[in-house]
């Protein structure tokens, strides 16, 4: 029996051994991370940047490759059919990593069965704004006007944090405002501004500007508390809108069964980037808050997150088929 347990010892050792080395060694060669949305939105600068303050750490190159459509589930299935090395990350969202998978019958991957959790970077929150032109300066006159008259919602894709936030004031209030889907935040800015729709409940890193230019009312904001950059601006629930928080959020993923060492190499790099002053002011200039932590308190996250809206999408009979 000594015998039996000495050997099955050794071959426990022997199947271990390589994966070990290999962590350590980890990496020797660049990263490549998928990101599904195009250049120049949030998740693209969440991406470049956590990239390159992550690639220090490493000591290898993190190389960037956006990948856009089919709200990201493109990009998502390019990455999770890679092999599973730790050599291809991408970047996952409230979007990509959470609501798709009740908004498509078949994004094309498991979400809980396909994909690895690393890092949670960061989350930002929706600005509910109006153009100057309505009139429309709170949320109680716009639900004032909404019930008298037709209004309009854009959004920057159906499945968008920006459209359930559209949809979700509507399942609060059973006020009947018009969703009007766009390719990606500036058509529908561009719409807003010029009075084709009445109402956007953007990402703050690409409505701020606006906000500050005077461009746009900002009316109210979606997360837990207000915003540093527009401290005189209401959350949700201030109004009485009870439980209305959505924070669009970024994070890193990988392809299912990375070696547990090559994720713990991964997931302190990101959080030591995190840390990087440079790092933290533009986030948090751009509307973002560096989060950080372990890759399995980001997989409880992305599991409470996928519950959340798939009861919101089912409610509300939202698809993207």
């Amino acid at each position: 029996m000594r015998r039996l347990v000495a050997a099955a010892a050794a071959v426990l050792v022997y199947a271990i051994a390589p994966a070990t080395a290999w962590a350590q060694d980890f990496p020797t060669k660049p990263i490549k991370m998928i990101v599904p949305v195009p250049p120049g939105g949030s998740g693209d600068l969440v991406s470049r940047l956590l990239a390159t303050a992550a690639s220090k750490e490493l000591g290898q190159s993190i190389i960037v490759e956006n990948r856009p459509g089919a709200t990201g589930n493109i990009g998502t299935v390019a990455a999770v059919r890679s092999p599973a090395d730790g050599y291809t990350l991408f970047l996952c969202s409230i979007g990509n990593c959470a609501v798709n998978a009740s908004l498509y019958a078949n994004p094309g991957f498991d979400l809980f069965r396909d994909i690895t959790p690393v890092v949670l970077l960061g989350k930002s929150i929706n600005v509910l704004t109006t153009a100057p032109a309505t009139g429309i300066n709170s949320v109680k006159e716009l639900l004032e006007k909404a019930r008298t008259s037709e209004i309009s919602y854009g959004s920057s894709g159906v499945g968008a944090s920006n459209h359930l936030a559209g949809e979700l004031i509507k399942k609060m209030t059973g006020v009947p405002i018009l969703h009007v889907p766009y390719k990606g935040s500036g058509p529908a800015i561009t719409d807003l501004l010029g009075g084709q729709i009445q109402v956007f409940f953007d990402n703050e890193p690409s409505i701020l500007p606006f906000v500050k230019a005077g461009k746009v009312n900002a009316l109210s904001v979606t997360g837990r508390q207000r915003s540093a950059n527009m401290p005189n601006v209401p959350t949700m629930e201030e109004l009485g809108f009870k439980g209305f928080i959505i924070e669009p959020w970024y994070a890193i993923g990988a392809p299912a069964n990375v070696p547990a060492p090559i994720v713990a190499r991964l997931n302190a790099a990101f959080n030591k980037g995190l840390q990087d002053p440079h790092v933290r002011k533009t986030l948090l200039d751009a509307g973002i808050t560096p989060v950080g932590g372990t890759s399995a308190s980001f997989a409880q996250y992305m599991r409470s997150e996928h519950d959340k809206w798939a009861e919101l999408t089912k409610a509300q009979k939202i698809s993207g088929d």
